[in-house]
């Protein structure tokens, strides 16, 4: 024996567990888990001693931690619940909400308990009213309430960090109420991990995991986020969650299989992955979820009408066409991904990825009864009181219709066909560009319509991924606004901030949607600072960085830069690399020909014009004093970055016509 080795203290369990303490049983001290705990396969934790989670923070904050005990704990407040409608109080119900929660990261703080249940109950009622199936359908609506005291706890306290972010009530405080739903999400992180890795898994572990997806994906967490999907996933096709034989349930316990399976299916779709069948034993899908009916509006002469044009076409309920649309979703959120690359194929051929997806889109649109669309909706004669009371309808009927135009905008975005068709340039069809125009110039302008019928009616938006529309719809109106037409330049300027403020409305309640209007906000300054509408200017090829459109266009994005570094250590985090400044040396597209077009007389020389490369970077993140290019000397470009000013606004009407129209394709 080394001398070192004589002279060491022998090593003591300065602190014995909580279950060795209670049965005076000798500690052998191992942390988290003692090896006497782990032979008696029994839950072991220490008192006083904390234990971090993944922290689910910005890059300028901290989250309270979370200590051993939040384990246990939350199962000891369930046995106390109210069962069997019985209303009583839990033992920390003494302590207000906001109050008993830490707000510092101080080892010392206590963990974040359940509040009373009546305040549980109140937050789950506004999960009911504002999230449920606005997107995800993942509850029985008609037993949620009267089967919450029975439900396991990380179930509740997922619930509470979504719903309490709808609550009027308390936490008034932003960086409170920021700091409760970071303590809520992690006790349930913590709850559902240990549910993994020890067992056993159930089916509120999943449910756990889709609550705690759209957390993260709201926080700009997008990788853990895409984890948690992921892995339920990979745990409802082992469970084969997708099969419903050989197996007794009750209806409710049905119900919620398939509506846990299809939120799971969205998720994937939302985060631009494909869902199908391959993956499950049984390759086939369970039944849509149970939908609840369109509410009937007021009698009108014109409903007799419309009712004489229902015809015998199965009716799914709105919850199946929603999901049915986001195959669709899926589908664009990748094409968006391909930043426009030339192919060898135009988009107006029939084998081309843009008119598969335009196939598949009026497909879908044949399987949609008449009864869901727009008209019959009767949309104008419904009270503010009525929408609200019947969100369980409306808020995924309003998703389906901005689903629908969204799909149609991102596949006709002026940016991406700008850039797709620049092998295309001498010999794009008219009949094409007339298509183009028509479908964005309808699609944007009834987003538009449906944000100004929210303010109108005072409707109260939850659904992020309305707010993610309303963005697409924003940088279309930015580029339209780039004309010398003063009277067009005002209307899409109008246009343009009335969309980024309804997703700054959206982002008081989800953080990435707050993030998404300032890259918004930040976009249009960029542009204005870099485009030159002057006639006759000498400097029209200034540098646009497309950059900025993909972080907005791409809501799936998983290239977060904060959301890796919170996430990967040293070992498996890398850089991303440098990109120099890039443009695209292509013409604008050629304008389709129109009678009494007011832009064959006010620019019929743009296209004329020869384009020089701007020879200085503009300012942006990923442009530095150490870029490979020089000011006086330009280096070769690529495509993938940015483009010249002129070729992507083209004057305004170069691409697309300035009228709006809003009938056709719209009455959706």
């Amino acid at each position: 024996m080394s001398q070192a080795s004589a002279e060491r203290p022998h090593k003591r369990v300065r602190q014995a567990c909580e279950p060795c303490r209670r049965k005076k049983a000798k500690c052998p001290g191992e942390q988290p888990v003692c090896s006497l705990c782990a032979r008696l396969r029994q839950r072991c934790a220490y008192a006083g001693e904390t234990r971090r989670f993944l922290t689910n923070v910005s890059s300028d904050e901290t989250a309270p931690p979370v200590t051993l005990a939040a384990v246990d704990a939350p199962e000891m407040q369930i046995r106390d619940s109210p069962r069997n409608g019985q209303r009583r109080t839990p033992a920390s119900s003494h302590m207000p909400t906001c109050m008993n929660h830490p707000v510092t990261s101080s080892i010392t703080n206590p963990i974040t308990p359940l509040p009373t249940w009546e305040k549980v109950l109140t937050v789950a009622d506004l999960y009911l009213l504002y999230c449920e199936s606005q997107p995800l359908p993942l509850f029985h609506r008609e037993t949620f309430l009267g089967s919450l005291s029975t439900r396991d706890p990380e179930i509740l306290y997922a619930i509470l960090a979504l719903g309490i972010r709808f609550s009027d009530e308390d936490c008034q405080n932003s960086t409170d109420l920021a700091n409760l739903i970071s303590g809520y999400t992690e006790v349930a992180r913590g709850l559902v991990m240990r549910r993994v890795s020890e067992g056993p898994v159930e089916l509120s572990t999943l449910q756990c995991l889709c609550l705690l997806s759209l957390i993260d994906f709201s926080n700009g967490n997008t990788h853990r986020s895409s984890i948690h999907s992921s892995l339920a996933m990979n745990l409802a096709q082992c469970a084969n969650l997708g099969s419903e034989f050989h197996i007794t349930l009750s209806p409710v316990a049905r119900e919620e299989r398939r509506r846990c399976f299809w939120s799971i299916c969205l998720l994937k779709r939302f985060h631009g992955g494909e869902f199908d069948s391959g993956g499950f034993p049984d390759g086939t899908f369970p039944p849509f979820p149970k939908s609840p009916e369109r509410p009937r509006p007021p009698f009108s002469p014109s409903n007799a009408t419309d009712d004489a044009r229902f015809t015998d076409m199965e009716d799914q309920g709105i919850l199946a066409y929603v999901i049915i649309l986001t195959e669709m979703f899926a589908k664009s959120a990748m094409y968006v991904r391909r930043h426009g690359r030339p192919s060898n194929l135009p988009p107006w051929s029939s084998q081309s990825e843009y008119s598969k997806i335009i196939t598949l889109q009026m497909d879908l649109e044949t399987r949609m009864p008449y009864i869901h669309r727009f008209k019959p909706a009767n949309l104008s004669e419904r009270t503010p009181e009525e929408l609200q009371a019947n969100r369980g309808y409306w808020g995924p009927w309003f998703l389906n219709q901005f689903l629908y135009h969204t799909n149609l905008c991102l596949l006709n975005h002026p940016l991406l066909l700008s850039l797709g068709l620049r092998n295309f340039r001498s010999s794009i069809p008219e009949i094409f560009l007339q298509h183009t125009s028509d479908l964005i110039s309808s699609h944007t302008t009834w987003i538009i319509h449906f944000i100004n019928y929210f303010e109108e009616k005072s409707f109260v938006v939850s659904d992020p991924l309305l707010g993610y529309s309303a963005a697409v719809v924003a940088t279309i109106e930015l580029q339209l606004s780039f004309t010398e037409d003063q009277t067009i330049r005002q209307e899409k300027r109008d246009r343009f901030y009335r969309c980024v403020r309804f997703v700054e409305g959206i982002g008081r309640r989800w953080p990435h949607m707050a993030q998404l209007a300032d890259k918004l906000q930040r976009l249009e300054g960029a542009v204005s600072a870099s485009y030159q509408p002057e006639p006759g200017a000498q400097n029209k090829s200034l540098l646009i960085d497309l950059s900025r459109f993909w972080e907005i266009l791409e809501y799936s994005s998983n290239r977060d830069l904060d959301s890796a570094r919170r996430l990967f250590g040293d070992s498996l985090y890398c850089e991303p690399p440098t990109l120099d400044v890039e443009v695209s040396q292509t013409s604008p597209l050629p304008e389709p020909t129109r009678l009494n077009s007011q832009s064959e007389q006010s620019h019929s020389g743009s296209r004329l014009s020869e384009y020089i490369f701007q020879s200085t970077p503009p300012v942006g993140p990923h442009y530095t004093a150490n870029s490979a290019i020089s000011p006086r000397q330009p280096d070769f470009f690529n495509d993938e970055l940015s483009i010249l000013a002129t070729n992507f606004f083209s004057q305004g009407q170069e691409f697309l016509r300035s009228s709006d129209n809003r009938e056709g394709i719209g009455n959706f």
